[in-house]
């Protein structure tokens, strides 16, 4: 699975009340991948999607987020707006804040993965309720 395809199965399982946006500015770099919104509240989600992930527990696994995406991201969340940054795999994901980070061990990320329905269940939460 690629990075679409992951976003793509994502927005298939999201009530049709969210709206959803997978934004693609040509002209504007850093903007993230996705916006959602619904009567409660509304979020960015920059997504990052990593096929396999490495065997050994110390092993790193790269937060692949652009110096823009970084920059783009910390800025809107220093003005208390809504953005996260995925990292998926097909054993789970992370959602996260932490802008700066550069990678996560395999240990680490095993910690703190969600499954992908924990993912969605949050989108709704945000937007819903």
């Amino acid at each position: 699975m690629r990075e679409k395809e992951f976003i793509n199965k994502i927005h298939k399982k999201l009530p049709k009340e969210i709206y959803k946006w997978k934004i693609n500015d040509p002209y504007h770099g850093g903007v993230p991948d996705t916006f959602y919104s619904g009567p409660k509240g509304f979020a960015f989600f920059e997504y990052k999607y990593i096929q396999k992930l490495p065997k050994r527990g110390t092993s790193k696994i790269k937060v692949d987020l652009s110096a823009q995406q970084r920059a783009w991201l910390q800025r809107q969340y220093n003005y208390n707006m809504p953005v996260y940054y995925i990292l998926g795999s097909p054993e789970g994901c992370i959602v996260s804040q932490e802008f700066q980070r550069e990678f996560f061990t395999l240990d680490e990320f095993t910690q703190c993965a969600c499954t992908t329905d924990q993912f969605i269940d949050k989108i709704i939460n945000i937007c819903l309720q």
